[in-house]
């Protein structure tokens, strides 16, 4: 392997790099799907083994990009769709306001402007029977536009309540992590902002566990990343499983997780993620390759804590963070606690 070889091969590593870094706005699932791919190309060309695949990395690059462009493109025109669906709505709301209610004014000034002319009538029978018309015509121009007004408000309504469908389903979509359809790192943030504060207000305890799975890279070097996404799948499934349907899961990033437990202490729910953790260290995930059945097991570490008080959300994850790194050190498949200790919760609440 020449110098040159090795240059070119970081040069490329590099510029792949900044493309998994500054990727246009697309749908989550196509920006995910886009930087796993690259991932997967920086790699193969940093792998000392494969540079003569650099050339063939590289196309294969050139290609993802033009494709992820289209889906960026489209991803853009679509939004610009529905806010030109809003801004059709709005001005055909102003329509009906301003131009409908003008136009029946103007109907009701000609009444009265004919009621007016009906005192020059001398004849009783006369005035009598043009005064039954102009009622009934004013009446009938009442009833047509409440009419028109229903219709309208109708139409605005239908229109105003499918554009919040569609909004509502792409805001699920954006808070949903691709891979594992549960909750992704930005619904996890906006999560632990709620019940950090509702745990406060209500005097609540809170607790937080971090995950993260064992020994994930060797699981992808060995079977694949197919296999390791589908690992992260199992994961999030089997820890959905396992706890409280009021408890938060979500994929806090790559093979980590996080999970939010409200009105319950560390104390309280390590025994919980202890059995969590067993449950899964017992199972696996089978599949199959090339006419023989394949099977995978793995485990998963966890650091569990305590919300304190007065601190921040950083502080509160930075904490759950370092159990997590304490049961890595210790051997890994094990729930580490990191309780609240009595001195430091005083000393928080003075």
């Amino acid at each position: 392997m020449t110098p040159a070889d090795v240059a070119l091969a970081t040069f490329v590593d590099r510029l792949i790099g900044v493309l998994s870094l500054l990727p246009p706005e697309a749908e989550p699932a196509d920006t995910d799907a886009f930087r796993q791919k690259l991932e997967e190309y920086r790699h193969t060309v940093m792998d000392a083994t494969r540079r003569m695949e650099v050339p063939r990395v590289t196309e294969a690059c050139v290609v993802a990009c033009q494709q992820y462009f289209k889906l960026s493109k489209k991803y853009h025109h679509d939004r610009e769709g529905q806010l030109k669906e809003l801004i059709g709505i709005l001005r055909d709301a102003a329509k009906m306001s301003v131009g409908d209610s003008t136009d029946f004014n103007a109907q009701v000034m000609a009444s009265s402007q004919r009621f007016g002319n009906l005192a020059e009538l001398d004849d009783i029978s006369d005035l009598k029977r043009q005064l039954v018309a102009e009622v009934s015509t004013l009446r009938h121009n009442v009833d047509e536009k409440q009419k028109r007004d229903e219709r309208a408000y109708l139409s605005l309504n239908s229109r105003v309540e499918a554009l919040q469908s569609r909004l509502s389903e792409v805001e699920e979509e954006a808070s949903t992590d691709a891979l594992t359809r549960i909750g992704n790192r930005g619904r996890f943030q906006r999560t632990l902002g709620r019940m950090m504060e509702m745990a406060r207000e209500q005097g609540a305890p809170l607790s937080l566990a971090m995950l993260d799975v064992d020994n994930f890279k060797t699981i992808n070097d060995t079977h694949g990343h197919p296999i390791g996404d589908r690992v992260l799948l199992c994961t999030a499934q089997w820890l959905s499983k396992g706890l409280r349907q009021t408890d938060f899961v979500a994929r806090y990033g790559g093979e980590e997780f996080a999970v939010l437990l409200a009105n319950a202490t560390a104390g309280q729910v390590e025994n919980r993620m202890k059995q969590v953790l067993a449950d899964i260290a017992a199972s696996s995930y089978e599949y199959e390759l090339l006419g023989k059945k394949e099977r995978v097991r793995f485990t998963l570490s966890c650091g569990l804590t305590d919300l304190l008080a007065n601190e921040s959300e950083e502080e509160f994850i930075q904490r759950a963070d370092e159990a997590l790194y304490e049961a890595k050190r210790k051997g890994k498949n094990r729930v580490v606690c990191r309780k609240k200790s009595s001195l430091k919760s005083l000393l928080s609440w003075g």
